[in-house]
């Protein structure tokens, strides 16, 4: 991640969408278990302070680092009462 960041140039964006283990532990850990068993590449469920330090160096877009259904909702209607049951956070950072 550090070599993409380096590589952007001022002003760019950074589109991150990355599954977590915050809100729902349990279910991730099945999930991690199943890709695991069948999928060769690898990969894992990160925090959101590990999802955080990818935006190192860029000032985060509004409304930040949240779960999908929270990012920039049509109508505050749109989010569920529980936003973590999607279990993917997403952010956009501009390059300082």
């Amino acid at each position: 991640m550090a070599t993409l960041r380096d590589a952007l140039a001022r002003g760019s964006y950074l589109v991150v969408c990355h599954g977590t283990d915050e809100g729902q532990p349990t279910v991730m850990q099945a999930i991690d278990k199943v890709y695991k068993s069948s999928v060769p590449a690898r990969g894992r469920a990160r925090s959101r302070a590990e999802i955080m330090r990818f935006f190192e160096g860029f000032d985060l877009v509004d409304p930040g680092l949240v779960f999908i259904p929270q990012w920039r909702p049509d109508s505050p209607a749109d989010v569920p009462s529980d936003p973590s049951q999607f279990w993917v956070l997403v952010g956009v950072g501009r390059k300082v």
